[in-house]
């Protein structure tokens, strides 16, 4: 694992996962941890979804107009019925994976609602942009 970041992506001479990588990691992953940075709303969130993996996040990320740090106030307000996994802290993060993870018919289901509400959420985002811009001209 890289120690610190760098913006060579692909390079052969930094610890970072190549492109390739991620994405072989991702389409392997039933869940990625999606915690906030800057701003809790993120590119990791869509990457895991696309890839079929369902975010994990915690109840102060996910309602961030609870904490202050952040700028973007309720950044991940389309975000608050997606069926992805919720959690009250990191702590709870091994036991409740360790639960799903023995219910693998469910986990499944998790999976397919998650896709069918990713759909539909960016079938809307297109159609409000569209919108946008035929009442634009």
């Amino acid at each position: 694992m890289a120690k610190v970041f760098t913006g060579n992506v692909n390079s052969p001479n930094t610890e970072q996962l190549n492109t390739d990588s991620y994405i072989e990691v991702l389409l392997d992953s039933v869940f990625t941890l999606a915690p906030a940075g800057h701003n809790p709303e993120c590119y990791r969130l869509f990457e895991a979804v696309e890839a079929g993996s369902i975010p994990v996040l915690i109840k102060n990320d996910l309602y961030a107009k609870q904490r202050s740090q952040y700028s973007c106030k309720e950044s991940l307000h389309h975000w608050y019925d997606a069926p992805i996994l919720v959690l009250d802290s990191w702590n709870d993060l091994f036991p409740t994976v360790e639960r799903l993870m023995g219910n693998l018919e469910a986990l499944d289901e998790m999976q397919i609602k998650l896709h069918m509400w990713y759909d539909d959420y960016m079938h809307k985002v297109v159609g409000d942009f569209e919108e946008f811009m035929v009442e634009s001209l």
